[in-house]
């Protein structure tokens, strides 16, 4: 019975590190689905897709570590340090902004499968450069506001926004055929 105890206090003092692991994980799956959903359209993959993996793939190794300093900002010794906020948004901001990047060459290289939809691809690739900003801005918020995790659920409204937008300034192909 005491080891049931010392379990459910064990767990309760580090609810913010699984709570952070859950968050990681969320945001590691989108960003892998996201990933494959992009590379399944492609005939080819050139060499600046593969140089742009690169720091995709640092930022994705990486994000378990910001994620858990939140985790721990939560509940643990680094509650109210701004760092571990500012850390992790960074590092999610820089990832979207890869995965953005790596979208516009994507759509400028002509390596599109037949009947891939382009204007799709950068309609998302622009959302992902503002959502990137928008987590960059949280990031450098985050030194003189200390609530800045609950604007983080703006995201959706934030993402959802600027795929609209986007998808309101790109033409759709048959539109620019005849201009």
């Amino acid at each position: 019975m005491a080891m049931a105890s010392e379990l459910w206090r064990f767990l309760g003092d580090n609810v913010g590190s699984f709570v952070a692991f859950v968050v990681a994980f969320l945001m590691l799956w989108a960003a892998w689905r996201q990933h494959h959903a992009v590379f399944d359209q492609l005939e080819r993959v050139t060499p600046a897709m593969m140089f742009l993996h690169i720091p995709l793939l640092i930022l994705v190794v990486l994000l378990p570590y910001p994620t858990a300093l939140v985790g721990e900002s939560l509940v643990g010794d680094l509650a109210d340090n701004p760092l571990t906020i500012c850390l992790f948004a960074g590092v999610e901001a820089l990832l979207l902004l890869c995965q953005a990047a790596l979208l516009f060459v994507v759509v400028r290289s002509g390596v599109l499968e037949p009947g891939a939809d382009g204007r799709q691809l950068t309609i998302k690739a622009i959302m992902l450069v503002v959502f990137g900003l928008f987590w960059a801005l949280t990031a450098v918020l985050t030194w003189w506001f200390s609530n800045i995790p609950f604007v983080w659920l703006l995201s959706p409204v934030v993402a959802s926004g600027a795929s609209k937008t986007a998808g309101r300034w790109i033409p759709l192909p048959n539109e620019s055929a005849s201009d």
